[in-house]
């Protein structure tokens, strides 16, 4: 039977719609207070930014004890029931928020329930396109559910200084827990775990128990090549992205923290365009390998431009050649990570993947916080990361192609 003749549901986007809200939503739940600092260290009367970058960091922390949690109950249970726990998680503790008021203790609780559910959600993404989608779409949905998280963030931290009056954070805080309400519940009314009848003649169905599935993903050098490169590749992106205003002011002084939010934005643009055009590509020509090194080139290319440049038009260029190269290869990166490794289930093999993404994040972020020159200049931990981007690059040509 070719995969033609086997029915296809158009519910599948319904679906998928569904997951990107849910994963925009929680993004944005996450970024919220980094684009608002100054103004949550008054409404919580905290002296230290350290106590508002908490509230961002705990995500990163929970994720990884919780991964495989989270990966075990979506294996086990499928998709709707796995991430419907995330779905729930996020919508209770999201509404809970605006009750927390300035309680700063009382929102790090609730930030830490919306830190619970986020691997449920992100852990999910191959697992809907695995069981919604033919093989000549699943690429594609991947990289929509990837995009969706880059549109939280940049959502996240464009519309949140308009929510807020001065230093009140409340009315934010309160369409914020609105809308995490409202879209877990039409998550959990609306989504299935997988159409009547497979959408490919290869369907995912026998799979291995998930302890016996991470020990071969530890044992498969191909997908422990993947692990480096999701750890160098989230990791120094998770880490230029949080200190991008102070790795631009000593580049001129005249770059302020408005001039830094733009180029924020143009490297999550560039990431959000690149994943769609590599998903295209990918699900045309199922060539996962050879898009990988060409995205990795890209974005380590770009690393070492952006590192020299002070012009901001060549700044953001690169900005966004960067942002382009480095997360337009995630959702063929996961994808392929599911070809390599099947009978492993899906989650387990995603969720490996962003945990140690989420790890690189924690180490680059604290370990190249004082790594400069001594008038403050990011120079030396730029040119470090482009050099472990040029590692990941040489690590690439050893993939193996996968024949479909």
């Amino acid at each position: 039977m070719s995969e033609e003749k086997i029915q296809v549901y158009g519910y599948r986007w319904v679906v998928l719609l569904l997951f990107m809200l849910a994963n925009i939503m929680t993004q944005i739940l996450w970024i919220t207070f980094a684009a608002v600092t100054n103004e949550s260290m008054v409404f919580f009367g905290v002296s230290d930014e350290l106590f508002i970058f908490l509230l961002s960091a705990i995500f990163m922390i929970v994720y990884i004890p919780d991964n495989f949690l989270a990966s075990w109950l979506i294996d086990k249970y499928d998709f709707k029931i796995g991430s419907g726990i995330g779905a729930v998680l996020i919508a209770i503790f999201g509404f809970l928020r605006f009750f927390a008021g300035q309680n700063y203790m009382m929102m790090l609780i609730f930030s830490i329930g919306i830190a619970i559910g986020q691997p449920f959600i992100m852990n999910s993404i191959t697992k809907l396109s695995g069981n919604w989608f033919p093989e000549s779409e699943r690429t594609s949905a991947t990289g929509f559910g990837t995009i969706s998280m880059f549109i939280g963030i940049l959502l996240g931290v464009l519309l949140t200084p308009f929510l807020i009056v001065g230093n009140d954070l409340s009315p934010m805080l309160l369409i914020y827990g609105i809308l995490s309400l409202v879209i877990g519940v039409l998550f959990i009314v609306f989504v299935k775990s997988r159409p009547p009848t497979p959408p490919s003649r290869n369907p995912s169905s026998e799979k291995v128990l998930m302890f016996e599935g991470v020990k071969k993903l530890l044992t498969d050098k191909f997908f422990l090549i993947l692990v480096i490169l999701f750890f160098l590749g989230l990791g120094i992106f998770n880490m230029v992205t949080t200190y991008i205003q102070v790795i631009l002011t000593p580049k001129n002084p005249v770059f302020d923290a408005t001039f830094a939010g733009i180029v924020g934005g143009i490297m999550l643009l560039g990431g959000i365009i690149g994943a769609i055009i590599f998903s295209a590509i990918s699900d045309k020509y199922q060539k996962k390998v050879i898009l990988i090194i060409i995205s990795i080139l890209i974005a380590t290319i770009s690393l070492f431009v952006f590192s020299f440049v002070s012009d901001p038009s060549l700044i953001m260029l690169f900005s966004f050649l960067f942002g382009f190269g480095l997360l337009g290869a995630a959702p063929v990166t996961l994808e392929y990570a599911v070809d390599i490794t099947k009978p492993v289930p899906e989650a387990s093999s995603n969720g490996i993947l962003m945990m140690v993404g989420q790890i690189g994040g924690i180490i680059f972020i604290l370990g190249l916080a004082d790594f400069t020159l001594p008038s403050g200049d990011y120079l030396p931990a730029l040119l470090l990361e482009a050099i472990l981007l040029t590692i990941a690059l040489v690590l690439s040509f050893f993939l193996k192609n996968v024949e479909k």
